[in-house]
């Protein structure tokens, strides 16, 4: 449910800003988180590297600052950032001094999701940064309080939206592609190429950027037909041999020129039934996925998702 939201909102987006502010409003509503924070890396004038708090968004907008936004977050902040480990959760007992802790209890904040997510892409800076404007390798530090014992279930919703999130930003142009080697570092001037308004025509990666994950949703089905079913004289054999409704919808709408996620827009289908249904597909030997520029891709990726 969330990920087809976020599929369509991503469209409209043209700065990471606001698919972090998405993002925000998305987990608040869906899983009923009571403060979210993410934090990213930031130069200064002074041209060093420190964390910056770079989205804010409590569920309650009374919330006191002093809770949101203090010493003890960032030290926080600065230790998922250091370790760099993958989402973890903790009673709040066991990250915050006593009084913090009685303040974040009377406000329904119980327990402490965070951790930490890179990926070989670059991040803008922040709006109206004073100092220096240019990119940095993209690190995201982020931290979820809520009032319940988070189940197993909420980690991996947490991780495979952010996940998801990123590959779509990248492939929109909100996250920017490392420069090809011996070219200029690209900062604020290219943001508005990468990403611009309705209309503009969208950037095509270059030979050097290949090397660059695809996101899931951006591979291609193919389909891959047998000999049999193309010489079949019925031209409806080829779908009516599929006997899940699922798979063989999807199997009608495949053209080799959408992706996951147009397929989810076109036939209106859930994120999560178009990836089964393509788990069946790929099982009968019926499709193939490509990337954006034709070529054969592993179909292992659909059994991790």
């Amino acid at each position: 449910m969330v990920m087809n939201l976020l599929l369509r909102a991503v469209a409209a987006m043209y700065t990471i800003d606001e698919l972090f502010q998405w993002l925000c409003y998305a987990f608040i509503e869906h899983f009923q988180i009571e403060l979210i924070e993410f934090w990213t890396p930031l130069l200064t004038p002074a041209r060093t590297s420190v964390l910056h708090l770079r989205t804010m968004l409590p569920r309650d907008p009374n919330l006191p600052e002093q809770i949101t936004y203090n010493e003890q977050m960032l030290l926080i902040a600065q230790r998922f950032a250091f370790e760099q480990r993958p989402i973890q959760t903790f009673a709040i007992e066991m990250l915050f001094p006593p009084q913090q802790v009685s303040l974040l209890h009377q406000h329904a904040c119980h327990y402490c999701l965070g951790g930490f997510m890179s990926s070989p892409v670059l991040l803008p800076a922040p709006p109206a940064t004073p100092g220096p404007q240019e990119p940095l390798p993209f690190a995201l530090t982020y931290l979820f309080l809520v009032g319940y014992q988070p189940p197993p279930e909420l980690q991996q919703a947490i991780t495979m939206l952010l996940r998801q999130a990123i590959g779509l930003a990248t492939q929109r142009g909100l996250l920017l592609h490392p420069p090809v080697p011996g070219s200029a570092v690209p900062g604020p001037g290219s943001r508005a190429a990468l990403a611009g308004p309705p209309g503009a025509t969208a950037r095509t990666p270059g030979p050097g950027r290949q090397s660059q994950p695809v996101p899931l949703t951006a591979l291609i089905p193919r389909r891959k037909e047998d000999a049999e079913l193309l010489t079949s004289e019925n031209p409806f054999a080829r779908s009516a041999a599929i006997a899940d409704k699922r798979a063989r919808r999807l199997h009608g709408a495949i053209d080799g020129l959408q992706s996951i996620a147009e397929l989810v827009q076109s036939t209106g289908m859930e994120l999560a039934d178009v990836l089964a249904a393509l788990q069946i597909l790929v099982k009968m030997r019926r499709v193939e996925l490509v990337d954006p520029d034709g070529r054969l891709v592993s179909a292992e990726r659909l059994f991790e998702s």
